[in-house]
């Protein structure tokens, strides 16, 4: 049925290494994004709980992410800036 004694067929490791490694750059840009905006929308009218649970999500994507790569022994030269433009 379940056939848990069989191993699992692992794929193509590279292209999940190389899919992995460019959603860091967008995750960590939303992360980024979503920091800016909360503290400049902070003081306006917007619900401050909107806020706070965008820039939340935003983090757990980026560090989720951070942990993936991390757990699978990943290097790389990761950009400790906010280099982006706005598109």
């Amino acid at each position: 049925m379940f056939k848990f004694w069989q191993r699992r067929k692992k794929g193509d490791l590279k292209a999940f290494d190389k899919q992995l490694r460019q959603s860091i750059e967008p995750a960590k840009y939303n992360y980024e994004k979503a920091k800016l905006t909360e503290a400049a929308l902070f003081e306006s009218g917007v619900d401050p709980r909107q806020l706070q649970a965008g820039t939340a999500i935003a983090k757990r994507k980026y560090f989720f992410l951070l942990k993936a790569a991390r757990d699978r022994q990943m290097t790389g030269q990761w950009r400790t800036a906010f280099e982006r433009p706005e598109l």
